[in-house]
């Protein structure tokens, strides 16, 4: 979402086809005041991952007050590739919990019935460099205690749902995955793979349904369950706030930083201390109303889940098919993780 040339276009310019009367209230709830007329620019492109979940459109309002006051106002626009997206009401969930998030200024369905979410206009230029120094991690961890920390009613609970409603996900994925790497829908480093080493399969599958009991196990929490510096973002007041809740679930309560605090210490590359790290990250989920286990405790989870997140390979599986959507890029970076995945938890946990 960072600033671009005014991009070029012949004629009126439209946000994902809305009428002028369904962006009137848009512009309002943005710009904090009764608006008379309004015009359309495109003044920003949207920069970075773009992501498969929206097509997404950061739309600047030039408008005119009934008392003829001029002013501009820019907001991000998301429109949701599923009808039925949940993002509004968890970003409402968030908030209700003190969250600090994008300000949601409302959402309109399109012509395609599909949920457009506006949602206030934020620096997201240096999201990936900030977790470059020591201060950056210690700022998300923080942001991540807070939401990690939330503790939902028990209708709030049942809103958000599980982190997986069918046991057998990883299984199936993993047997799935071995079928069309054989037939070599998945290119030939993982038709090899999968061929010279069919014998391990039943080793693979019964350990990854031992390790999903032990998922089952662990203390729940809320999880944003795609935490990253990329779905952040900072106000001009230097505040770091939470973006693109829409996965948020009931999960194991650690999930969100196992990334961080789980990773064995050999494939650790940063200078910080993972335990220093923790320590911290407990910290702040106390602070917030969490209730933190002893650190060895915190750290013997965040592994665990980091070994399963190994046996997560759905996504990957589907940009990594010949028959795919995606471009040739993401479909061989998929196949390559897959592949290093695998090797992984046969080679080193299995």
């Amino acid at each position: 979402m960072s600033t671009s040339e005014t991009r070029s276009q012949s004629g009126p310019i439209s946000v994902f086809g809305l009428s002028t009367a369904q962006l009137r209230p848009i512009v309002e709830a943005a710009a904090g005041e009764s608006v008379a007329s309004f015009a359309i620019s495109i003044e920003h492109q949207v920069e970075g991952y773009y992501g498969f979940a929206a097509e997404k459109l950061i739309p600047t309002f030039s408008y005119v007050t009934p008392e003829g006051r001029r002013g501009r106002v820019t907001v991000f626009a998301k429109h949701s590739q599923n009808p039925e997206s949940p993002e509004a009401e968890k970003y409402r969930f968030l908030a209700a919990h003190g969250v600090p998030l994008p300000r949601v200024y409302g959402v309109v369905r399109s012509p395609e019935d599909r949920p457009i979410l506006f949602l206030e206009y934020l620096d997201v230029s240096e999201q990936a460099q900030s977790v470059r120094s020591t201060e950056g991690v210690l700022e998300l961890l923080s942001l991540m205690a807070r939401v990690n920390a939330i503790r939902p009613t028990p209708e709030q609970t049942a809103f958000l749902h599980s982190w997986r409603d069918d046991p057998a996900t990883e299984v199936s994925t993993l047997e799935l995955l071995w079928e069309q790497a054989q037939k070599g829908d998945l290119g030939d480093d993982l038709q090899q793979f999968c061929t010279s080493r069919q014998d391990d399969l039943p080793r693979l599958l019964a350990f990854t349904q031992r390790l999903d009991q032990q998922m089952r196990e662990m203390e729940m929490g809320v999880l944003h369950n795609d935490f990253s510096p990329e779905n952040t973002g900072r106000r001009v007041t230097g505040e770091r706030v939470v973006m693109d809740p829409e996965l948020m679930s009931m999960g194991p309560r650690f999930g969100d930083v196992s990334g961080w605090l789980g990773r064995p210490e050999d494939l650790w590359t940063r200078e910080e201390d993972q335990g220093d790290l923790a320590e911290h990250y407990l910290r702040k989920y106390a602070r917030w109303g969490g209730c933190p286990p002893a650190l060895d405790e915190c750290l013997e989870e965040c592994h665990l889940l980091w070994v399963f997140g190994l046996t997560n390979l759905d996504f990957g599986l589907g940009l990594a098919r010949a028959d795919s959507d995606t471009c040739e890029e993401y479909r061989a970076g998929s196949r390559r993780g897959l592949l290093k995945q695998l090797t992984m938890l046969l080679d080193r946990y299995c």
